[in-house]
């Protein structure tokens, strides 16, 4: 029995779980990524972003 956990079409509008969604298969889709793929390039992007947001934080502290 399939149960839907989230309803994704609101009355016709695109809403930002669906807008993510899409992009990320559109992503997914374009570059022939696996899932496992996008995982792993989600966490160098989490990871990424702390580094820069740490140089940022750094160097206003230190200035």
């Amino acid at each position: 029995m399939y149960r839907r956990l989230f309803n994704l079409n609101r009355n016709g509008r695109d809403s930002l779980i669906g807008i993510d969604k899409r992009a990320a298969l559109a992503i997914q889709n374009h570059f022939r990524l696996t899932n496992y793929q996008m995982l792993v390039l989600s966490w160098f992007k989490g990871l990424w972003t702390g580094i820069l947001i740490s140089l940022v934080a750094h160097y206003f502290i230190r200035h």
